[in-house]
């Protein structure tokens, strides 16, 4: 009985510090996750403020044709307006920084949970103009021996859904092989749509220089 009784003590201790481990493993992990998301908005934002100049005749001529529209019309259309005009921004500036640096993007996502996938085997595929070395680059830096294989595949059939206005669709998904697989989508597509969903209202502002129609 005593020795029933050490045993459970020990898987007790074994347990908690697995627990302890874990919680520093995730905390790290959302320290990362903030540096990485303030250094994209940063740079994001250094865009849209040397861009913003251009819309100001924009801004005027918008301003004089919404008179027109009747309150809830009016308000469909700057909704919309703003929509195009970030998402134009967007794409000119990814598309300004290059492949190389979009691919970093990527990589700073996968840094993010990259211990979740550590040690399972995994398939890799890429689509949206991509090659299979872009790919290497980004996923074997954490999993290179895990790899089992890499595949090319068409944006339409990866599963990815394009976000209204973003014209760059390059992407990487990575699945492990269990039965109880783990799928882990790094796309441009994604990374606009985070952006857009978190900060919305800063890149109108930004780009309309603080001044946005209403």
């Amino acid at each position: 009985m005593e020795e029933l009784r050490s045993t459970e003590i020990l898987d007790k201790e074994i347990e908690a510090d697995a627990h302890k481990k874990a919680e520093k493993i995730l905390a790290d992990a959302e320290r990362e996750a903030g540096k990485i998301a303030a250094g994209v908005e940063d740079r994001v934002k250094t865009a849209l403020e040397e861009k913003s100049a251009l819309y100001k005749e924009k801004i005027s001529l918008l301003e004089k044709n919404a008179e027109a529209y009747i309150p809830l019309e009016k308000e469909r259309f700057l909704v919309a307006f703003y929509d195009e005009q970030v998402s134009e921004a967007l794409n000119g500036y990814f598309a300004s920084i290059g492949k190389e640096e979009r691919l970093s993007l990527l990589e700073n996502k996968l840094e993010q949970c990259a211990f979740a996938l550590k040690g399972r085997k995994m398939s890799v595929s890429y689509f949206g103009g991509l090659k299979e070395e872009d790919a290497g680059r980004v996923a074997g830096k954490f999993f290179e021996k895990d790899i089992v294989s890499y595949s090319e595949i068409q944006f339409e059939k990866s599963g990815e859904e394009a976000v209204k206005g973003n014209e760059i669709h390059e992407g990487i998904i990575i699945k492990t092989e269990e039965k109880d697989s783990v799928k882990v989508r790094l796309t441009m597509d994604e990374l606009v749509r985070e952006l857009k969903d978190k900060y919305s209202y800063e890149l109108s502002s930004t780009l309309f220089g603080g001044r946005l129609p209403e």
